[in-house]
């Protein structure tokens, strides 16, 4: 049997530890390894809830940001999903829950869970955006972490805020940030969603997404509006 990855949050690895688990630091993850009953961490398997935002493609847009503990300018990502993706919409009656098509690029925080293809996908390009406990939400989700020092480096304070590294204020801020296309279908389930309007100004890296209609100069309006809030909290 191969080897069984987890979702483990930070203040549970000595738990996790205890009973099998091991880290892997070369891909930053626990594991289950094959020698050892998998039955006593289920907890950590990770289950998926069900999806409310999916798309055919997707980006995953790098840049840095000063961390809040050593001060060091450290790399982070976030997944952004372009126009014509589409958000499960719930409705009052059940029955008229239904996908609904977006026409504007999102960029996704609070994301709760990535199947494990796809997390294995992420890992060369983001590997310090691991899942991690918030003592601020109160729930686990992806997040970015300090390459020096480890320290958690919220949604809140790196994609949410306005000026924060994937809500810039300036072109010129939007233009430190680099993309990399995914040609692969995507969905997830995530607490929040942003819509963006440095997308063209981004820089696309290895991708088949041209820049051909970025603007030049300022932008017209620098409104980065979060549209849907499952949780309304900072982290």
């Amino acid at each position: 049997m191969s080897r069984i990855d987890l979702q483990v949050p930070f203040n549970e690895k000595d738990e996790a530890r205890r009973l099998g688990a091991r880290w892997d630091p070369g891909q930053k993850v626990w594991y289950v390894p094959a020698n050892v009953d998998a039955a006593p961490l289920a907890k950590w398997r990770p289950q998926p809830p069900t999806p409310n935002i999916r798309a055919l493609r997707f980006f995953v847009a790098t840049t840095t940001r000063d961390c809040w503990r050593c001060a060091a300018s450290t790399r982070v990502v976030a997944l952004v999903l372009p126009a014509g993706h589409e958000v499960f919409y719930v409705a009052d009656d059940p029955a008229h829950d239904d996908w609904q098509l977006c026409e504007s690029p999102v960029v996704l925080s609070y994301v709760r869970y990535l199947t494990e293809p796809m997390a294995a996908r992420l890992r060369p390009l983001a590997p310090d955006y691991l899942i991690d406990f918030s003592q601020t939400t109160g729930t686990s989700y992806w997040m970015n972490h300090c390459a020096y020092c480890a320290a958690k480096l919220g949604d809140f304070d790196t994609v949410c805020e306005h000026g924060a590294a994937f809500s810039p204020r300036t072109t010129e801020q939007a233009a430190t940030i680099y993309l990399e296309e995914i040609a692969e279908p995507f969905a997830t389930s995530c607490g929040s969603y942003t819509y963006i309007e440095w997308l063209a100004d981004a820089r696309h890296e290895n991708s088949s997404c041209s820049p051909a209609s970025a603007r030049h100069g300022k932008y017209s309006s620098l409104v980065i509006r979060t549209i849907m809030s499952m949780r309304n909290e900072p982290s």
